[in-house]
């Protein structure tokens, strides 16, 4: 017989909660039968205690963060998924996302700021994925989707497309938009494996090909990008050996000044000579060299070489140019960076003021107070310092002017499409405005066309870097290039003469508008669509534009609303024998469009409108000079 007894049970109270009570009794006497007569108990509140228990059950699952499933629960709910997919034949798919560049958004903006978009991600990834599939955090900012039943792998893609796009739209964290987008990885069982455990490692693989190719995208796993894993594990192996071997090489990519066309200087980029894959580009390399930390010894050395060259071309007596050495986040964290710099200096016997190091803005917003701290000291040893990527990171005008350095340089991203995107022209623009007003130059990398060149140039970039002028050069063909002394011819951007760009994909109209206006003066360009018109308006220097509406490429108001964003002194006409009043009436109301003109034309009012409209060009540029209505 039982002498005491326990039971939990849940009370409702007056208030209407419900309360967890545990009774606990005793038997002090019992009949002649045996059975309890009377017995003494308590009977206590447990509630706080089991809350604790579920919080901990809760908890032993599920992410304490983001409140998705823990990667315990994932594997268990993956083993499960594992086994009924066996039984039923069907699908089943695993999708591991990355948010692409969160670290520098932790690093710029702090790990609360992160952890609370790590937060706002998760919530968005619950409300698009299916009833029945499993979100869960795999750690930091890793995400893995379990879908248990797929009927066809296409799904999984537009799924997949769905996950991405969800992710799109700004996040208001803290007060501050930020957009983030991710690489996502996929792997299907029964195709690519049938466990769980290479099921993950599959989709990890895949995911780190999409972000390869740039992010914001999702890749499917396939054996050949097992091929390429194992491929990276004997670069890994190989690339620990390359500088005993001495299979690493500089090249060299000159600097020219845009306003005398002279190289004064140039960048010094690694090359990795293998013995059986010859060249091995640096994209390659450099990411892993970096994630095992050998980019320490190599950064090391290319400092070293790069001295050492540029020290033995002034022994010859050749023009004397500054070599830039990128820095890595490592080597800027080792401590020891001044140090090094200030050896390497003395056992080369190059000038400080011939050495520029480069740095980029996530780096340095990594630690900005330890960052100004050993950029003063670089800059006490009399090196010259510049920002690399400007535009890319979080940092802010206010922490800019804090750093001690002399260039700010513009990412090759806003530079690639500077001519026909206006987000991209403004953001170069700014830059060059805001450097130039804190006493630094500022210098375009990857610039390639003449029109990127023209745009750069108009807005008073300092200096060039890209194919457009020279590709890197190994050190013999840079030697050439400075025995030469021969500056670059940079392509006029036009005078100041009156300017008029005719667009029109007829090439009769040109002619005719050409033959009409002979006689009025001005200078002439013609373009046959709207991508030809905006290469023209990057490279010159043009007041009015006067545009068909009906054009192959974009219409006539499309082109002329990114004229106005991208170069918005000028002013823009209409004139086609179509009109979509609305849109046209639209265009003029929101002063994209100066006139609208009708074909045919009548010759006289044509004529007086485009001297109208450059009187109005020259009043507002008077205007913006002197700053007087």
């Amino acid at each position: 017989m039982r002498d005491t007894y326990q039971v939990e049970y849940r009370r409702k109270t007056k208030t209407g909660e419900w309360k967890w009570i545990l009774a606990y009794g005793k038997v002090v006497a019992r009949d002649e039968a045996g059975a309890p007569l009377r017995m003494l108990g308590t009977i206590a509140d447990i509630h706080e205690r089991k809350q604790n228990e579920q919080q901990l059950a809760y908890l032993a699952t599920h992410d304490e963060l983001t409140g998705l499933a823990s990667r315990a629960l994932l594997y268990d709910r993956l083993e499960q998924s594992l086994y009924y997919a066996r039984r039923s034949g069907r699908i089943l798919a695993v999708l591991l996302l990355d948010l692409d560049r969160f670290k520098v958004i932790n690093d710029s903006l702090g790990h609360e700021f992160g952890d609370n978009l790590l937060k706002a991600v998760a919530l968005r990834l619950q409300q698009v994925i299916r009833e029945g599939d499993t979100a869960a955090r795999f750690g930091g900012d890793e995400f893995v989707i379990l879908l248990a039943e797929v009927a066809d792998p296409d799904d999984v893609g537009m799924l997949a497309g769905r996950i991405l796009r969800c992710l799109e739209p700004p996040h208001l964290i803290d007060g501050k938009e930020v957009t983030v987008s991710a690489s996502l990885g996929i792997s299907l069982f029964p195709r690519d494996s049938d466990d769980d455990a290479t099921l993950i490692r599959n989709a990890d693989i895949a995911m780190y090909r999409a972000k390869r190719e740039g992010g914001g995208s999702f890749s499917f796993f396939s054996p050949e990008m097992n091929q390429r894993a194992m491929e990276t594990l004997e670069t890994e192996n190989a690339l620990r050996q390359a500088l005993d071997r001495s299979e690493f090489l500089l090249h060299y990519q000159p600097k020219v000044e845009l306003a005398t066309g002279r190289m004064i200087g140039c960048e010094a980029l690694v090359r990795w000579l293998h013995p059986q894959r010859g060249m091995v580009p640096p994209n390659e390399f450099i990411p892993l060299a970096e994630e095992t930390g050998l980019i320490v010894p190599l950064g090391n050395w290319v400092l070293t070489e790069a001295c050492r060259q540029v020290r033995a071309w002034q022994d010859e007596r050749l023009p004397i140019v500054s070599v830039a050495v990128n820095l890595s986040a490592r080597q800027f964290r080792a401590g020891k960076l001044p140090w090094l710099v200030a050896n390497v200096l003395l056992a080369t016997g190059l000038d400080p003021c011939w050495l520029e190091l480069e740095m980029t803005e996530s780096l340095v917003m990594d630690n900005p107070e330890r960052a100004i701290a050993l950029m003063r000291e670089l800059k006490d040893i009399g090196v010259r310092l510049s920002m690399d990527d400007f535009g890319t990171g979080y940092s802010s005008l206010a922490s800019l002017s804090r750093f001690p350095i002399d260039y700010l340089k513009i990412d090759r991203s806003f530079v690639t499409d500077i001519v026909t995107n206006p987000h991209s022209a403004t953001i170069a623009a700014s830059i060059i405005d805001i450097a130039h007003r804190m006493q630094l130059q500022v210098i375009a990398e990857g610039v390639e066309a003449e029109a990127q060149l023209g745009y750069l140039r108009k807005h008073g970039c300092d200096q060039i870097q890209g194919y457009f002028f020279s590709r890197p050069l190994a050190a013999n063909d840079f030697a050439a290039l400075l025995r030469k002394n021969t500056p670059y011819v940079i392509p006029s951007h036009g005078t100041m003469a009156r300017t008029l760009l005719l667009v029109d994909d007829e090439r009769n109209i040109l002619r005719a508008l050409k033959r009409l206006l002979a006689e009025e003066d001005y200078r002439i360009v013609t373009a046959g669509n709207a991508c030809e018109g905006l290469e023209l308006l990057a490279r010159e220097s043009i007041q009015v534009v006067i545009s068909d509406q009906r054009m192959p490429d974009m219409s006539g108001t499309e082109f002329l609303r990114l004229v106005k964003a991208l170069h918005p002194d000028t002013v823009r006409i209409i004139l086609s024998g179509f009109v979509d009043l609305e849109t046209v009436t639209k265009a003029v109301n929101e002063g994209e469009v100066y006139k609208v003109l009708t074909k045919p034309w009548d010759d006289g009012q044509l004529r007086k409108i485009i001297r109208d409209s450059f009187r109005v060009y020259e009043q507002s540029a008077i205007v913006r000079r002197t700053g007087l209505p």
